[in-house]
């Protein structure tokens, strides 16, 4: 049995504060600029609108970087 740490969850708006409520998220491992470069361009496919989401970068406690795409719903 394994106890789940409220560290570990990337939504919890205690521990990431620049995760805020009401919005859509993708968040996506950040190991490289070349990735996070290759994964914007990926989203701007997609969406089309360059503005549509605030783009940044957050530490998670355990795993690493990871980019952050987000926009209010």
């Amino acid at each position: 049995m394994t106890e789940a740490k409220a560290e570990g969850n990337i939504l919890n708006s205690k521990n990431y504060p620049e995760i805020s409520d009401n919005n859509m998220s993708f968040v996506l491992p950040s190991r490289s600029e070349d990735e996070d470069l290759l994964n914007v361009d990926k989203m701007n496919v997609v969406f089309e609108d360059p503005d549509l989401f605030d783009i940044f970068q957050i530490k998670h406690h355990f795993n690493g970087n990871f980019l952050v795409f987000q926009t209010a719903i």
